[in-house]
């Protein structure tokens, strides 16, 4: 990594997503994260996206219903013709 290169907003904004996933190499998480760092509107957009992501987690997290999931194997079963006995 060239420590005087910078990868510029373009480059970082793509990335930006991998990088909240923890998918990029360490030399390319390393590029987005100085970038960012710098550069205030990348910054501010970082923040953003790790707050919707954490969110997203989050709201996964949580089990379906039981009542939704009975309701989906059932429709399953029946799109099947799979009868109960």
């Amino acid at each position: 990594m060239d420590m005087n290169r910078d990868c510029g907003c373009e480059s970082a904004r793509q990335r930006m997503d991998i990088l909240i996933d923890r998918e990029l190499t360490e030399i390319e998480c390393a590029d987005v994260s100085e970038h960012c760092a710098s550069c205030e509107s990348c910054q501010a957009e970082i923040v953003v996206l790790e707050k919707l992501t954490d969110r997203f987690r989050a709201a996964c997290a949580e089990p379906a219903p039981d009542s939704l999931r009975i309701s989906i194997l059932n429709s399953l079963k029946n799109q099947n013709g799979i009868v109960d006995a």
